[in-house]
């Protein structure tokens, strides 16, 4: 009976291997205070990030599952909000890393490779580019700032367009254009959000180049030439149109912005 019992369990332990998740969790917070682990941390994000993609390849078996009416909806449901707790436990331990102040280049690297895990993070991730977007610690970082933007593109989060929209005439033209090239990675956004994104991007773009045809305005004219290969980009993702005119971009949304079958869901 007791080696039964005892051949059952180590069934299944084989079966249900440990989670490893809480362990790691622990040991990632006792690094935050320590010093010169920077490279150690980046090793743990990278694995957190891992354990993220697995947990998020479940969650998209589980909701095809449901939508193909699985008969076991209830429990799938229930494991599906176990998963989106975990997804969002591991995002929250990453974010950590922000809690490191000191400005050296270590840390610097450290907090760019968090901005790249939480772009392939999703919407666990897009909240979190956006807390590090609005540090206070980086106002003068444009370069840094304009990395989290960039990285809300790959989250397919399509949920951040109007904020992305609300960059497009940001006071740093880098950050513009980084707003810009996160939409062009949200060319299968619904209809109805691809419609107004056109509209702001076309509406932008000409703004800006008129603005730079004053050449004695230098300020306007790199602005222009900064934003627009991302604002273009944007537009084809949008549109499966190219030009390179911004006139002619005009021209195309003043004749196509109402027909519908151009702005139905794919």
């Amino acid at each position: 009976m007791i080696v039964s019992t005892l051949i059952c369990c180590a069934i299944t332990m084989l079966q249900e291997p440990a989670d490893v998740l809480p362990e790691k969790i622990k040991t990632f917070k006792s690094l935050v205070k320590e010093r010169e682990v920077e490279n150690l941390m980046v090793s743990h994000v990278d694995g957190f990030l891992t354990l993220y993609n697995e947990g998020l390849v479940r969650v998209r078996e589980i909701d095809e599952e449901l939508e193909l009416g699985a008969d076991n909806a209830r429990e799938l449901s229930k494991e599906r909000k176990a998963l989106d707790k975990r997804l969002d436990s591991i995002a929250d331990t990453v974010w950590l890393v922000f809690k490191r102040k000191r400005e050296t280049k270590a840390n610097l690297d450290l907090w760019k490779a968090a901005v790249f895990a939480f772009g392939r993070m999703e919407l666990h991730g897009a909240e979190h580019l956006w807390k590090a977007f609005g540090d206070k610690r980086f106002n003068r970082d444009v370069a840094f700032r304009t990395l989290c933007v960039e990285h809300l593109g790959f989250t397919r989060d399509y949920s951040q367009d109007e904020e992305l929209l609300d960059l497009l005439d940001y006071k740093d033209e880098q950050v513009a254009a980084a707003a810009a090239s996160a939409l062009a990675q949200f060319g299968e956004m619904p209809g109805k959000q691809r419609l107004e994104a056109t509209k702001q991007l076309v509406k932008m773009l000409e703004s800006y180049h008129n603005a730079s045809l004053n050449y004695e305005d230098t300020n306007a004219v790199r602005r222009y030439r900064t934003i627009r290969d991302s604002f273009l980009r944007a537009l084809t993702a949008m549109t499966n149109q190219s030009f390179r005119d911004p006139l002619d971009w005009t021209k195309w949304w003043n004749k196509n912005k109402k027909k519908k079958e151009l702005w139905r869901d794919d």
